[in-house]
């Protein structure tokens, strides 16, 4: 036997008697990791200031949407808490008020938010927006001068008007203008415009913005003149159904519209604000499915695009085939509240609306998950299963699978959603978007 050789056995002996095996130390388990959740809940009056909504909670529920925590905002509408989980399911549910509606409730459900993820919940309770003490608001009449047109005509303005009349061929009266500002701030912009024939029988459409600042304290009519000719864009075919508006530091400008088969489309595309422009458009293509005396139902292909070239956006097509829903059952969604949107292919979220009636308050529930999983309505709601469940009758029930050209990752677009979306309508996310639609109402 060689002397130099030790056997395997007592090499292993020999290095555990010394402390040689890491075994006998195992690794330290790795700190949790914690995120700070946090929503804020406001509302907004009619000059665009944010006041705190505390009229909401927050439910923060599990995989199968049972409630682990409920949380209330503090005085400045804050729902804030930590959580070592990165992603969780939540819903809202707020008090919810719009014109001389009835209060009711809106509640919005999430699936898989993101904790880390500043969140926002644009509140509408009209009855408690706090207008007179930090806003000021004068109501006029406006005449917009502009070239002879037809008196059949169309017009747009960004301010809130009661109506309009053709007062003659060159002069159309906005009655009921209403703009607002901030005490001590300045005027918003806003814009108006008018559309018709022309002498020459061809469709035009003069427009301008306002300078409320110079006149707004005036007693008199307000008077502005059309100087801004719109440029008529050629469409290519297929003629979908187009829409297209402006959109100016957020706010919506010159919206135009035409039907399916019209060839062109009228844009103001040279004026002082062209520079900051961003041109929104959307073609659609509608599916008529039902119409009967119990149930309407239409499915829609819609693609939006987003600009600061206004051909580029105009460009745009909707896709001409019809969306694959399970016409005409539907039963995508199952009585269980188990969903199934995936033969409708190629979208990476379903927004599922909710409309109920012959409840004893009105009530609509938006739910955001992936195209295939659980409703969160498909358990009770907690603190509110006396008035809404899964059995509940629906007066509507709206679907919408979305796309953004920019992304297929499902969080990307629960990160967009539960932020302030409405405000995020030039991000990379929202520039290029597709959605198949399908809208049914029940009588």
């Amino acid at each position: 036997m060689n002397k130099h050789l030790i056997s395997p056995l007592l090499l292993t002996l020999f290095l555990q008697g010394c402390g040689g095996s890491s075994s006998s130390t195992p690794p330290e388990p790795p700190e949790p990791v914690e995120y700070n959740f946090s929503l804020t809940s406001q509302l907004t009056n009619d000059c665009g200031i944010d006041s705190a909504f505390t009229d909401v909670e927050l439910l923060l529920q599990d995989e199968a949407w049972q409630t682990l925590e409920v949380y209330q905002p503090d005085e400045s509408g804050v729902i804030s808490f930590v959580t070592e989980n990165e992603f969780i399911n939540y819903t809202l549910v707020a008090k919810n008020q719009q014109g001389s509606e009835v209060e009711g409730l809106n509640v919005v459900s999430f699936y898989q938010a993101s904790s880390a993820t500043p969140s926002h919940y644009q509140a509408q309770f009209d009855n408690v927006v706090d207008n007179p003490s930090s806003c000021e608001c004068v109501t006029q009449d406006l005449n917009l001068a502009h070239a002879p047109l037809a008196m059949e005509r169309s017009v747009t303005s960004s301010a809130s008007i009661d109506e309009w009349v053709s007062i003659d061929e060159s002069n159309t009266l906005f009655k009921g203008v209403t703009v607002c500002r901030a005490i001590d701030g300045s005027w918003p912009l806003h814009s108006f415009s008018v559309e018709g024939l022309g002498l020459n029988q061809r469709l035009i459409a003069a427009g301008s913005f306002f300078d409320l600042n110079a006149e707004a304290n005036s007693e008199s009519d307000w008077s502005l003149f059309a100087t801004l000719p719109a440029t008529s864009y050629q469409l290519t075919p297929p003629y979908q159904e187009l829409s297209s508006v402006q959109l100016i530091d957020g706010e919506q400008h010159f919206p135009m519209q035409v039907a399916e088969g019209e060839q062109s489309l009228l844009i103001f595309d040279n004026h002082i604000n062209t520079f900051k422009s961003y041109y929104q458009s959307q073609a659609s293509v509608t599916f008529p499915l039902i119409d009967s005396i119990k149930e309407s139902a239409v499915s829609k292909n819609i693609h939006r695009v987003t600009s600061t070239e206004a051909q580029t956006s105009i460009d745009v097509k909707a896709s001409a085939y019809k969306p694959n829903f399970d016409y005409p059952t539907f039963e995508e969604i199952k009585g269980d509240g188990s969903y199934n949107y995936g033969t409708v292919a190629g979208f990476p979220m379903a927004i599922i609306n909710f409309t109920f009636t012959g409840l004893s308050m009105p009530v609509k529930w938006t739910f955001y998950g992936p195209e295939k999983g659980e409703l969160a309505i498909s358990v009770p709601l907690t603190g509110y299963a006396d008035i809404i469940d899964i059995r509940t009758r629906k007066e509507a029930i709206d679907v919408r699978l979305v796309k953004s050209l920019d992304t297929n990752n499902y969080h990307d677009y629960i990160k967009h959603y539960q932020g302030n979306s409405s405000a995020n309508m030039t991000s990379d996310f929202a520039k290029e978007m597709t959605s198949a639609e399908l809208d049914r109402k029940f009588y």
